[in-house]
């Protein structure tokens, strides 16, 4: 295995730990609390971030990066989704 697919590899396995554990923790308890505890600034930023992401990658064809991205974009649209349901 070559530098570039390792590397790659790690970055899709770190990318969705992040999306895994992270963002879905966030829904998770916004979820259990039904309230959103973040501002709504965040939900556009983390959106924006993944989706602007996952546009490159896509150019570029990356799928390393494409994929955790694209799950990036489901979950932080259903905390978009959240803010304004439990607000």
């Amino acid at each position: 295995m070559n530098f570039q697919n390792l590397f790659g590899s790690l970055t899709t396995i770190l990318g969705i730990a992040m999306v895994a554990v992270g963002l879905t923790a966030q829904v998770r308890k916004n979820f259990k609390e039904k309230r959103c505890g973040n501002p709504l600034s965040l939900a556009i930023l983390a959106f924006s971030v993944y989706f602007s992401r996952a546009v490159y990658a896509a150019i570029i064809g990356s799928y390393y990066i494409l994929i955790p991205d694209v799950a990036g974009i489901i979950i932080s649209s259903i905390m978009f989704v959240q803010y304004f349901k439990y607000r």
